[in-house]
């Protein structure tokens, strides 16, 4: 039978939607011809080559995630695919019992950490960059938590941004500069110069007199004066050839760009609780991950300044107090994203449970002193045999870094310890094995 016109016309129609319809199957979907890898979501384990600082490079490997910014992404974020975390500690900002709650996390879990060995700072810009304690073989770093100043180029070598949550934290301008003022010695020195009945406002003064005012031409960044802009990279960034004739207000905005881009979630000091919270929900931790408890709490008397003082330390700290001005408008977008409701009972349940744990970890009826000046309550029995997490958070973390570098070494994370300085034992080792024990048997008591 031979066909009709009508019947090739039908034959050729067919012919062209079956075309059409391979065609929007390979456009939509690239990875069959394998041209498009990201398109595949998928848990394998990919084998990347990281730069780790050593003579020789490692081969480790790493789980595919999406690489996303938490406050710039269009839907909802509840629990992040980005479980490492790169924190960048600054000074002066409580970040010192933060980095015991990181430790103590990485103690129990057996995970690696940026350190350079038995080194408290981490210096990553150094020519040549000193040796970065190795992760054991056939895993990434999975935290940084040192002081250091942020190199995002070295920071993306070492935590790469596809499956690290960034994450700084900064403090109210005025707090933070009265306390670094006390801490690094400034306000003694200035007490000597004029005298043990010289005021606060006084003391503050001769300090900042002592420096010029801010302008186009000079600004300063110190550990006292805009410390956080200094931590996080200032110096490098604002003498960059792009800013070149930029006055002093372009430069803090564009540097405050740069950190926006770089940084998923910046905590604040002032609002503790509620950013551990925020923290835990973007790394998909349990709320008793985040338990901490104050240490190197001053022994000094709080002391008012005037009004005219405070206006004088933020006209210095002009940077510091542009940074944390807009992290903590961008905190409450952070809050909106997570839900207001959902955070407020998080909120609510950690700080019940603190504080229980807390009132067990202390004997609240004795004070020990601390280091600079820093007062404490004396450890219980409890949290002396019982939940030896409580020791372990009191430790200092200059103390605790030593744990991690022998235990990193060890490769298999179970090392016996028996450090000491100045011929004091630093940390027991039952102290780490009863923590990885209870934490293996589920039997972690808060």
């Amino acid at each position: 039978m031979t066909p009709t016109p009508e019947s090739k016309f039908g034959y050729v129609r067919v012919l062209f939607t079956l075309l059409l319809a391979v065609v929007i199957f390979l456009m939509t979907n690239p990875a069959v011809f394998g041209g498009d890898h990201n398109a595949k979501r998928t848990t394998m384990n990919e084998q990347v080559v990281m730069n780790t600082g050593l003579s020789n490079s490692k081969v480790i490997s790493s789980t595919e995630s999406e690489q996303q910014n938490f406050l710039h992404s269009d839907h909802p974020v509840s629990v992040s695919q980005k479980k490492n975390l790169m924190f960048l500690k600054t000074h002066k900002c409580g970040t010192s019992s933060l980095v015991n709650v990181f430790y103590l996390r990485g103690v129990r879990k057996k995970l690696n950490f940026v350190i350079q060995p038995d080194k408290h700072l981490l210096s990553l810009s150094k020519t040549p960059r000193p040796p970065l304690l190795p992760p054991r073989p056939g895993t990434v770093y999975n935290m940084q938590c040192q002081h250091g100043t942020f190199r995002p180029n070295i920071e993306h070598e070492i935590m790469p941004k596809e499956t690290s949550l960034y994450s700084t934290i900064a403090r109210s301008p005025v707090s933070q500069f009265k306390s670094a003022f006390s801490f690094f010695g400034a306000e003694g020195k200035m007490r000597k110069k004029l005298g043990p009945g010289a005021t606060i406002d006084e003391l503050i003064e001769k300090y900042l007199n002592s420096y010029p005012p801010p302008d186009d031409n000079h600004v300063t960044t110190s550990l006292i004066i805009n410390s956080v802009a200094n931590d996080l990279g200032w110096g490098t960034f604002s003498n960059g050839p792009e800013l070149e004739g930029s006055t002093l207000q372009e430069k803090i905005e564009a540097f405050i760009k740069h950190l926006d881009s770089e940084m998923d979630f910046v905590m604040i000091t002032d609002r503790m609780d509620e950013s551990l919270v925020l923290l835990k929900e973007y790394l998909g931790w349990n709320i008793t991950d985040i338990m901490y408890l104050n240490r190197m709490v001053s022994s000094k008397p709080r002391v008012s300044m005037s009004d005219k003082t405070k206006a004088r330390i933020l006209q210095y700290q002009v940077i510091d107090r542009q940074i944390f001005d807009h992290f903590n408008e961008s905190f409450e977008r952070h809050i909106d994203k997570i839900g207001r409701e959902k955070v407020k009972a998080l909120v609510k349940e950690f700080q019940e449970i603190r504080e229980t744990f807390e009132n067990k970890c202390f004997d609240k009826d004795k004070t020990v002193k601390g280091p600079y000046d820093s007062i404490s309550w004396e450890i219980s029995d409890y949290g002396k045999n019982v939940n030896v997490a409580c020791t372990f958070l009191q430790t200092r973390d200059v103390i605790l870094t030593k744990v991690i570098t022998e235990l990193q070494l060890s490769q298999d994370y179970t090392v016996a310890i028996d450090g000491s300085s100045n011929s004091k034992k630093y940390l027991l080792q039952e102290i780490v094995t009863k923590l990885q024990r209870d934490f293996a048997n589920n039997a972690d008591p808060v």
